[in-house]
């Protein structure tokens, strides 16, 4: 375990910040934050994220493709995230994959072919899955139990949902992902989630270089501001921050298996 609060970001999307990407990384370590994950969303950014391992020693990624994206998808894309997968050992799982009828930038029916394909694939090649879930939990619900108990297993990112939907993911093995939203002041429902999921399910995100917390909201979010999530968390928990973090690191590590093997 760790010595002090070390804490991981297993969410966020470095290709996507507007500011300086080394600046960035170097204020986020120095903030506290041990490593993070870069999540891929289509077929450009999976690329770059693959480049981004590459060349950074403590950014991990993950390849897949955002429901907003789904109108696009295309099976040689996934066919080359299979084999991506299965070479690059920084590649820790697949997604942000899943279905959001809150904006509907792609076709529903569009949405569930994709999701049901990336599940699919991870299954075959033996990943994890990160699901994007947004004012879809029947639809999603529906196509996790296609699989039978039988899914990859996997986190709800950005777990916003009724308590009610988090007693099902969870039921179903998955983990839940917190990130600055639980420190906004409207958010109880956010917080009572939180304070149900049990901490061995528990991960957590920034959605980098969205949803920054609080005192930062309404500007570009960075890895290093999990940190921030951390210590709000740990507090509303009323558990210390090195408990949390280390908690939380094995959690991760034992979501993502190949991270154990690189930290």
């Amino acid at each position: 375990m760790i010595n002090h609060s070390v804490w991981i970001d297993s969410h966020c999307h470095l290709e996507m910040l507007k500011g300086d990407l080394e600046s960035a990384l170097r204020k986020s370590f120095e903030q506290g934050m041990d490593f993070c994950v870069t999540v891929g969303t289509d077929s450009d950014s999976n690329r770059k994220i693959v480049d981004l391992c590459d060349n950074y020693k403590k950014v991990y990624g993950t390849l897949g493709i955002h429901p907003h994206n789904a109108s696009r998808f295309k099976s040689a894309h996934l066919d080359w995230i299979k084999e991506e997968v299965r070479k690059n050992s920084k590649i820790v799982a697949m997604g942000e994959c899943g279905l959001d009828f809150f904006y509907n930038h792609s076709k529903k029916e569009d949405q569930k072919k994709a999701f049901i394909a990336q599940l699919s694939a991870a299954k075959e090649v033996g990943m994890p899955v990160v699901i994007h879930s947004r004012e879809a939990e029947k639809e999603t619900n529906e196509i996790i139990k296609e699989f039978k108990g039988n899914h990859p297993p996997g986190v709800f990112h950005c777990f916003t949902s009724p308590i009610e939907q988090a007693k099902i993911v969870l039921d179903a093995g998955f983990y839940l992902s917190f990130n600055g939203i639980c420190t906004f002041p409207q958010a109880e429902s956010v917080r009572e989630v939180l304070t149900f999921t049990p901490r061995d399910r528990m991960l957590l995100e920034t959605d980098a270089p969205f949803l920054s917390p609080i005192p930062y909201r309404g500007k570009e979010n960075i890895p290093g501001h999990v940190t921030l999530v951390g210590e709000y968390i740990a507090r509303f928990l009323k558990i210390s921050p090195k408990k949390l973090a280390d908690q939380i690191r094995e959690n991760t590590l034992t979501l993502f298996p190949r991270l154990r093997n690189e930290n």
